[in-house]
């Protein structure tokens, strides 16, 4: 018979099961402290900022098509503002379009800009642009600027 001596010999640090546990721990705050970070305006401006640059591509090719000038204007500025598509002509296109901006998103930037037949952006009496025109969607810190060139029209979006 085997005599069991009093004394054991421990190795120091964690089990796996403590080091499982830990982590899932730490999993569980950083998934809290992101929904607090982030917020659903964040995580869709980006998207917004495409979207709004799509509407201005879509008038620019409107104004191609229908060899005529086309309007791309703000219509409501500030918190979840409204930017549209229009031709300028007195009868209404009966492809207007719109974009409205949602959760918070808030729109700045330039007023209008319409665009010749050729594609071109221009002033409202039809004259080359002096500068770029910029669209700006913002929330909180974030924006993300719509730019159409001055010569070519080319519509970018950067952060």
């Amino acid at each position: 018979m085997r005599t069991f001596s009093g004394s054991r010999r421990t190795t120091p640090g964690f089990t796996l099961v403590e080091v499982i546990f830990t982590i899932v721990l730490l999993g569980l705050f950083a998934k809290f402290a992101m929904m607090k970070l982030l917020t659903p305006a964040t995580l869709t401006l980006p998207a917004q900022a495409q979207s709004l640059a799509d509407v201005i591509r879509r008038a620019q090719s409107l104004a191609v098509v229908r060899g005529e000038r086309t309007r791309v204007s703000v219509t409501a500025t500030g918190v979840n503002g409204r930017i549209a598509v229009a031709c300028p002509a007195s009868t209404p296109c009966n492809t207007d379009t719109s974009l409205t901006v949602s959760q918070g998103a808030v729109v700045g930037g330039a007023s209008s800009v319409y665009f010749n037949s050729l594609g071109q952006p221009v002033n409202s009496t039809g004259t080359p642009l002096a500068g770029d025109t910029s669209f700006t969607l913002s929330y909180g810190t974030t924006t993300y600027t719509v730019t159409v060139a001055k010569l070519t029209g080319r519509v970018s979006v950067s952060p």
